[in-house]
């Protein structure tokens, strides 16, 4: 039994086997398509489950590092978030401690919901200064100079948007030449986060300076009928050319068998076309110069008065003599000017204050004595001239020392020194307000045939004598009158000494 048994099953493997062996390709192949169909099914499932048991998805909007600039504002561009087929978007808590007024590194958190809480993830927000300060100049960032001058700075400020005021010791201050012989100031500075600014003036240089005329010899002289007359010419400077004396042209010419005004006038102009003039006037015969005009100055000098009465001596082509007190460091180029212009410097003291120059012979003497010894150690010239403070035939000298001015008189005549008051008073320093005033003073005393000493005075904000003086000298000129300045050789005009 048992063998019948064994056989039968051998037999039945035998056929199942064929059986199988023996089925379709057919077959075969849809039995794989349905095996690789479970597995798909199995892989939705499997990622279906997940979707619905695991925690959501999320995407930020925009970068994950942002960088923005101080001083604006932060928009934050947000994010996504998925669960359970479902936009969840709308559930994120977004927290920020982004703050654009000052630099620095923040955080952007976002809590999305899930099953167990909240999952966390973030953004970076980087505020930075990228702006450099911003440079004002003071003044014309275009400016032209003259050729020969320094440029004077007329300051600057720096404003930063981070750093506030910066204080102008951290600017760098550069100045360079250009091809073309003009010049750039670089004002360069950098703020706390090192964003550096380059703000440049432009200096032209430019020259429009006109040529320096100078005379050789007088420019008014007078001759008899006949006589000869010889032209001692002039010389011409320029600040950029040099020495232009071959340049001048002359126009004008003078008959002296003839009587009569004549003009000779000199010109000369720079490689830039600046032109300067310079007159001579000549007086022939009966119509020589009326007489002589001293004008003088007292009590200078001043920052406002003495720069205008100078000018105006230059502009005319004539000089004064100006009888100074002392001076401070900062006017002394005045004196300096005065000088080099072709003009004359007397002492009236070096204190003005009657108590004390009339204290004593020797106060008074060396009231004197101490400025010319000051003008010599300015202008390198010991002065030889002076003028008693109230004039020599002052009485207020009585109430402090009897005989004073005649003594001081004799010790100043002794030294070589001569001393000289006036016969034309302007009345400038008393009762005489007004420019017309003071022209009308001066015209009314000056008389012909004689040498007119005119007293006038340069005290600072002595409007009225520096607006009658052009006034003044025209009419001089114009009556015949020669003007010169006072030195040693001039015969001494005084008036009578009351002490």
């Amino acid at each position: 039994m048992n063998g019948v048994k064994e056989r039968e099953e051998q037999e039945y493997k035998y056929r199942s086997g064929r059986d199988y062996n023996n089925q379709s390709s057919d077959d075969k192949k849809n039995k794989t398509i349905i095996v690789v169909i479970a597995l798909i099914a199995i892989i939705i499932a499997i990622v279906l489950l997940k979707q619905f048991l695991g925690k959501p998805t999320f995407k930020l909007n925009g970068e994950a590092t942002v960088e923005i600039e101080y001083g604006t504002e932060y928009k934050d561009a947000g994010a996504t978030a998925k669960a359970k087929f479902s936009d969840i978007s709308d559930k994120i808590i977004v927290e920020s401690n982004v703050d654009t007024s000052k630099i620095g590194k923040y955080t952007v958190t976002y809590k999305v919901p899930n099953n167990n809480g909240s999952d966390i993830y973030t953004r970076t927000v980087i505020v930075k200064d990228t702006q450099a300060p911003v440079v004002t100049l003071t003044g014309e960032e275009n400016v032209e100079i003259d050729f020969g001058k320094e440029y004077e700075e007329e300051g600057f400020s720096v404003q930063d948007g981070y750093d506030g005021e910066i204080s102008n010791d951290k600017v760098t201050r550069e100045e360079r030449k250009t091809e073309n012989g003009d010049m750039e100031i670089h004002y360069i500075v950098s703020d706390s986060s090192s964003n550096r600014a380059d703000k440049v003036r432009h200096i032209k240089v430019v020259d429009k300076t006109a040529p320096e005329i100078k005379l050789n010899g007088k420019a008014f002289v007078s001759l008899k009928t006949n006589e000869e007359f010889k032209d001692d010419g002039a010389t011409a400077t320029d600040n950029k050319d040099g020495d232009l004396t071959s340049r001048i042209t002359k126009e004008g010419s003078v008959d002296t068998s003839k009587d009569g005004k004549y003009t000779i006038t000199y010109k000369v102009k720079d490689n830039n076309d600046n032109e300067a003039t310079a007159q001579r006037t000549v007086f022939v015969g009966a119509t020589q110069a009326t007489g002589v005009i001293y004008l003088t100055f007292d009590d200078g000098p001043s920052a406002n008065t003495t720069p205008r009465i100078l000018d105006t001596l230059k502009e005319k082509g004539v000089n004064g003599t100006f009888f100074i007190l002392n001076y401070s460091d900062a006017n002394e180029h005045l004196v300096k000017r005065t000088l080099e212009e072709g003009n004359a410097i007397g002492m009236h003291g070096y204190t003005h204050d009657y108590k004390v120059l009339y204290a004593s012979v020797d106060a008074c003497y060396q009231n004197f004595k101490k400025l010319q010894e000051k003008i010599e150690k300015t202008t390198g010239k010991k002065m030889l001239i002076a003028r008693f403070p109230g004039g020599a035939s002052n009485t207020v000298s009585r109430k402090y020392c009897k005989g004073v001015v005649t003594e001081t008189s004799k010790k100043l005549l002794a030294d070589g020194i001569k001393y000289f008051d006036w016969n034309v008073a302007s009345g400038d320093s008393g009762d005489v307000h007004t420019a017309d005033a003071v022209y009308k003073n001066v015209t009314n005393g000056i008389k012909p045939g004689r040498n007119n000493i005119v007293l006038m005075h340069d005290f600072s904000g002595n409007n009225k004598t520096a607006e009658a003086l052009p006034k003044i000298i025209d009419w001089g000129l114009a009556n015949g009158y020669r003007f010169e300045v006072i030195t040693p050789d001039t015969e001494m005009i005084t008036q009578k000494i009351q002490n």
